[in-house]
């Protein structure tokens, strides 16, 4: 079949090397003038393994890594809110900290050597689909093209989801976040997460070779004034708030270097419409606290590859795909519309409810192993756990 993807970053690349290599004439669509990785360093979690593992790229993905035991969240006092060790489950579960640059490219090469054309430089505005194919349309009202399938990966801001009215509610956050890679000495085999009673959260992810992923969490209002006070003055903050993170912003010489991003939780009432599939964010964007939108769009992608190497009919394969996957992304979609609010929040009521409540229920027996499960990537829905073999 004659196939688009639109979206070039990790689920994008992901379903078009499959797809070209089980024999599928693919073409891969990508806005920016130049495909590349957007943000900084993320937390691969034993899903998001397997899936690489089957993939037979994980050993590679694995040399530039550092491997993680445990998250950690603590006060900006020292004090321990939640300690998370994946051994609560299993000793042989951990996370991979690694850089988003490295895994994009990984999976881009593959994409590269399996024949997917790359068109760079294509914004993909919406689509006009028949019972015959998908016509892309440009944001000039442009066509790009005539395909039999498009699989929608163009993010959590997709254009072709608003397109298909499709969408089933869309939270906007008023949190924001700055994104960098700097030196780390700290532990290495540990997220470290830390929260002040402003509603900051930092976070602190080893990557390998003595790195990490250095997040810091503010209001979308207080970015034009960090811009403003300029680098000294936002070092100067970062360094009072956590003495820690000093050596990971110390080498920054301009703002310019620091990424930006902003998010929200998106829902759609399907994820499949016609000739029309869409995965990862595009299908179901959360925020990044739970850790979990790299892996889920790994295992949409590799579920959706799957099912259209099993299924002669793309309509059995987009109607198994939604099934599969429409349990596991409700839980993380829901479940991260529930805490998002409380990682960074200035409201007092919500910081005791979270302070008292988070050190309680890792030691729980049921609860905290459901925890180190929902951190790992391993649940399927509310209830349900993917058993590894």
């Amino acid at each position: 079949m004659n196939i688009a993807v639109v979206g070039s970053g990790i689920a994008g690349t992901t379903m078009a090397w499959q797809l070209a290599d089980h024999g599928h004439s693919v073409t891969l669509f990508e806005q920016a003038g130049k495909c590349g990785p957007i943000g900084a360093g993320i937390l691969l979690q034993p899903s998001g393994q397997a899936v690489l593992a089957r993939l037979g790229v994980l050993d590679e993905v694995r040399l530039k890594t550092a491997k993680i035991s445990n998250l950690l969240a603590q006060h900006r006092s020292g004090r321990t809110l939640v300690h998370l060790p994946y051994e609560k489950v299993s000793n042989e579960l951990f996370g991979l900290g690694v850089l988003r640059s490295h895994l994009f490219h990984i999976l881009f090469d593959r994409c590269v050597s399996a024949g997917v054309q790359v068109r760079e430089g294509q914004l993909i505005a919406s689509y006009s689909a028949t019972d015959d194919g998908v016509e892309l349309i440009g944001k000039d009202g442009d066509k790009k093209g005539r395909f039999d399938l498009l699989i929608a990966a163009d993010g959590s801001r997709s254009r072709l989801r608003e397109h298909s009215g499709l969408t089933r509610s869309i939270r906007e956050y008023p949190d924001a976040a700055l994104w960098t890679i700097g030196p780390y000495t700290g532990s290495q085999d540990r997220l470290l997460q830390v929260v002040g009673r402003c509603g900051r959260l930092m976070g602190m992810l080893p990557v390998g070779d003595g790195r990490c992923s250095f997040f810091w969490g503010l209001k979308k209002t207080e970015e034009p004034h960090v811009r403003t006070a300029g680098l000294d003055a936002w070092k100067r903050q970062v360094i009072e708030f956590c003495p820690l993170a000093e050596e990971a912003v110390a080498d920054i010489q301009s703002l310019d270097e620091v990424t930006y991003a902003t998010y929200r939780n998106s829902r759609m009432r399907r994820v499949t419409q016609g000739r029309v599939a869409f995965i990862g964010d595009a299908a179901h964007a959360t925020s990044p606290h739970l850790g979990q939108g790299l892996n889920l769009a790994l295992v949409d992608a590799a579920v959706l590859a799957e099912q259209m190497s099993i299924h002669a009919d793309y309509q059995d394969a987009f109607t198994a795909y939604e099934t599969l996957r429409r349990s596991t992304t409700g839980y993380y979609s829901v479940l991260t519309g529930m805490l998002t609010p409380f990682f960074q929040t200035s409201n007092r009521v919500l910081q005791l409810g979270r302070d008292v409540s988070l050190p309680v229920m890792p030691h729980l027996p049921y609860v905290g192993k459901q925890m180190v499960y929902t951190m790992a990537g391993l649940k399927t829905g509310w209830f349900g756990v993917y058993r590894r073999e």
